[in-house]
């Protein structure tokens, strides 16, 4: 992905893994645990193995994150985790690493995605092409609404 700012260019690298790579912990214990406080002990859970992960690098630095596996309960492929390391926001990588999961789960027949996000960034996921459905409910004290995509 090139991002071409007031005077700068942005190249990133996608690299995409079966397990989970240091560099994905790195950047989510950064954002979600040291930024915003959610738990250490809760941001690493069960569906790590089942998840493919992808992380972006930028000049051999690790700039954003993000995972996803098949939901069975609901129909479709849940995209989660998705960061960007400070440094790097504002320069349209979050965006590219959910459309590069979205591309690696067309790769594998899906159809759906849905993504479990933080009310504070709805209209970036509706930027994306998601809708939200369902209630808005808490997740560690956070306000977060479930949000659906049809992938063509």
């Amino acid at each position: 992905m090139k991002y071409a700012g007031t005077h700068i260019e942005v190249t990133m690298e996608i690299k995409v893994y079966d397990k989970l790579p240091t560099y994905a912990v790195e950047i989510r214990m950064q954002v979600f645990v040291k930024e915003q406080g959610f738990s250490k002990d809760l941001e690493l859970d069960k569906n790590e193995q089942r998840a493919t992960h992808l992380v972006g690098f930028i000049d051999g630095h690790f700039a954003a994150t993000s995972r996803f596996f098949y939901d069975e309960t609901r129909g479709a492929y849940l995209i989660s985790r998705i960061a960007v390391m400070k440094e790097y926001r504002g320069k349209g990588l979050g965006a590219e690493i959910v459309k590069a999961a979205e591309k690696e789960i067309i790769k594998l027949g899906g159809k759906r995605t849905v993504i479990h996000a933080q009310l504070r960034v709805k209209e970036f996921y509706e930027s994306l092409g998601y809708t939200p459905y369902g209630e808005i409910d808490l997740e560690e004290g956070v306000e977060h609404i479930m949000m659906q995509k049809n992938l063509q």
